[in-house]
């Protein structure tokens, strides 16, 4: 009787302890095949032979990951192989970038390990795999517009207490420019003031430092829009 083949999966986790506890974690389970390395080389994932079917990495590393895949330099010797992104962030922006740029599979670092060995075993089976946290994080914000990337620039300096002439000085933009985000911020958040603006988005995970030019234009549109 023939045994199944392990699943080849690839840790390039950028943080050192995350990765190696990855590693570890499914390097005990017979139905894995690990190789565990420093992000690198991204075209190199893809020569690998027989190829890699999982990708687990970082939210930025991830994407760029999973958007080198879109454009075919993740493939030679098989498909492409899937992007699970383990991630301390359950923000609602980085979770839709994303989502958006092709990730599979979005876990956060406060997951249980059962969580992990599923989610590689559904992106090798070509199913997604969500944490129940991100599920229910895109549950709460589905039916909300997300603000322009404008808006979220004007939201960064509105939270740190800045009135409308002071964003107007720091954006270079008209003051009245400044005022009309401000007002589509609190409608789109259903926010009575500026300060529960700033509360809400810091809950949504919308002022996320490292969300800023996170994915490239293309894969913004649907913020520009809104």
């Amino acid at each position: 009787m023939l045994m199944p083949t392990a699943t080849r999966v690839l840790v390039c986790h950028a943080e050192p302890l995350v990765r190696r506890g990855i590693a570890a974690t499914l390097g005990v389970d017979s139905r894995f095949d690990v190789v565990e390395q420093r992000p690198g080389d991204l075209g190199l994932y893809g020569y690998e032979s027989p190829p890699f079917q999982v990708v687990i990495t970082d939210l930025s590393f991830g994407i760029a990951t999973a958007m080198q895949g879109r454009d075919g330099r993740l493939r030679r010797n098989g498909p492409t192989p899937e992007v699970l992104v383990l991630s301390h962030s359950d923000g609602e922006l980085s979770i839709r970038s994303a989502l958006e740029c092709g990730v599979k599979g979005y876990l956060t670092q406060a997951c249980q390990p059962e969580h992990l060995v599923d989610a590689v075993l559904a992106l090798a089976r070509g199913q997604r795999y969500l944490e129940g946290r991100v599920v229910q994080r895109l549950a709460d914000t589905v039916a909300q517009d997300l603000p322009t990337p404008r808006e979220i620039d004007v939201l960064r300096l509105m939270a740190t207490g800045l009135c409308n002439k002071a964003i107007a000085a720091e954006l270079n933009i008209a003051a009245g420019t400044v005022k009309t985000h401000v007002k589509s911020l609190l409608g789109k958040l259903d926010a009575p003031t500026r300060t529960a603006a700033a509360d809400i988005a810091n809950r949504r995970g919308l002022l996320d430092a490292w969300v800023e030019n996170l994915a490239p234009p293309r894969h913004r549109r649907r913020w520009a829009m809104a």
